[in-house]
């Protein structure tokens, strides 16, 4: 995982025996290389969650530099230029063998589309679900968030999640805004601070 912008996360998923490298959101190319040139890995696919310039921004630039393959949503309102895979609900495509399952979940955008690995047990989740809250909701409405918040939920408890926005504490404040006297809120937001 590495930093890029304000507040965004990019993620590099490597596979040691086949030497292949996914960047996960690709908005900002200065700091993908700079995480490409840390590890030393070679750039092999990108995934694009949607279609937003803090997701997209680099990924021309890194497609030329690195002749990446790009896996992103179906077009549903704004397409996304330079991919070259569209991606649906219960899609799956291939990294490094292993199976990568496409859940859309419509709220933050209409082609919010997150990446499954279940072999792996990791799940990206782009801007619609991240530490202590959910995506502002952009183009979907509520009950479109709260249908793939519940999609994302039916995913095994040990899976891990990776959010594309360091929210965490203001999440924590607007909780304990909704919620001011549970305590076991108050004590993970303390732990975050």
């Amino acid at each position: 995982q590495f930093p890029y912008g304000d507040d965004n996360y990019g993620v590099l998923l490597h596979c040691h025996s086949s030497g292949e490298t996914a960047m996960v959101d690709a908005g900002d190319a200065n700091a993908g290389e700079q995480a490409l040139a840390r590890t030393g890995w070679t750039l092999s696919q990108i995934w694009i969650t949607h279609h937003h310039g803090d997701h997209t921004a680099g990924l021309a630039a890194l497609k030329a530099a690195h002749n990446a393959h790009v896996i992103g949503p179906a077009t549903v309102g704004q397409p996304v230029a330079g991919v070259d895979q569209q991606v649906d609900d219960g899609g799956h495509f291939a990294f490094a063998s292993h199976e990568v399952r496409v859940l859309t979940t419509p709220g933050h955008t209409l082609d919010m589309t997150n990446f499954y690995l279940p072999s792996e047990k990791l799940v990206f989740t782009g801007d619609t679900l991240f530490a202590m809250g959910c995506g502002r909701l952009f183009e979907g409405d509520a009950p479109m968030m709260w249908a793939s918040l519940n999609k994302l939920m039916a995913l095994p408890d040990d899976t891990t999640i990776y959010c594309s926005h360091e929210y965490t504490i203001a999440n924590a404040a607007f909780a304990l805004s909704i919620d001011p006297d549970n305590q076991t809120l108050i004590d993970r937001a303390q732990q975050v601070t």
